[in-house]
């Protein structure tokens, strides 16, 4: 699906961690990587950072050519993306997210608004490579949209960590609603069957996988509990643009990136 995959590094540490997720995900798909760096921006050491991932690079076998270019960081990101033939840009977060969805990273919040490719924005809290991950989330809210690049998505996942994947449905009731026993067994039953046609996609691949359903108050808040509870260390969702920049309707997956105490990695799916 992956042929070629741009990963964006201007020398600070989360943007390193961020290309090497960028190794994981084109080593699993086969995929060839340029790693863009943009003069003209605050950079933090670039070239000894640059030398690492050369060497992680040549470690691993990755097929990774190194660019510099001068300028705008959107504008030649965008550029170089279509020049290039990318399919899928990586980028950090930029640590932590602010209050109101922002990422510290601008470049990620203007990828995410305008680039025509998937991309995926790396927060790292953690784990410093793709590798270590063990456990790994993914709640779903809507199951229809770009379910095709999600299984494929997901399936590379797997071959990056070799480790099962879980989903998660869950269902937000009023807080003073108590459902009986009938009801509580039809919401679980309804959600399995709401999840099954992402699951034949991924038993068709063969990535092996659990599916959990949750009856809960808060979704948000069910998820960030679950992760904790479970130890999960890698939270896979998927981003609306089009709520990204809204200060009114919060985009989901911002709310949970921004109190969730693991590695996320936000999936913009081409063409959203």
């Amino acid at each position: 699906m992956y042929v070629h995959i741009l990963a964006c590094v201007d020398g600070s540490y989360d943007s390193e961690v961020a290309a090497k997720y960028a190794f994981a995900l084109a080593d699993a798909a086969g995929a060839r990587v340029s790693v863009l760096t943009v003069r003209g921006a605050p950079l933090h050491g670039p070239e000894a950072s640059l030398a690492r991932l050369a060497r992680i690079a040549e470690r691993q076998g990755i097929d990774a050519a190194f660019i510099e270019e001068v300028g705008e960081r959107t504008g030649v990101v965008l550029t170089a993306a279509r020049r290039l033939g990318a399919d899928a840009i990586v980028v950090s977060s930029g640590g932590k997210v602010k209050r109101f969805g922002r990422f510290s990273n601008n470049l990620a919040t203007q990828l995410v608004m305008q680039a025509d490719v998937t991309v995926f924005v790396v927060k790292s809290v953690r784990a410093t490579t793709a590798g270590g991950h063990s456990r790994i989330l993914s709640p779903i809210q809507d199951v229809s949209l770009y379910r095709e690049e999600r299984t494929e998505v997901m399936a590379l996942l797997y071959a990056m960590y070799r480790h099962p994947l879980s989903i998660m449905r869950c269902k937000k009731i009023a807080k003073d609603t108590i459902l009986s026993d009938e009801e509580t067994y039809a919401a679980h039953k309804a959600m399995q069957a709401y999840l099954s046609p992402l699951r034949d996609g991924l038993y068709a691949r063969e990535v092996p996988h659990f599916a959990y359903t949750r009856i809960c108050h808060s979704i948000r808040e069910e998820i960030l509990r679950f992760v904790e509870q479970n130890n999960f260390d890698l939270l896979f969702l998927r981003i609306a643009p089009d709520r990204f920049s809204s200060f009114v309707r919060k985009d989901f997956a911002i709310e949970v990136m921004k109190s969730s105490e693991c590695n996320v990695i936000l999936w913009k799916p081409k063409g959203a």
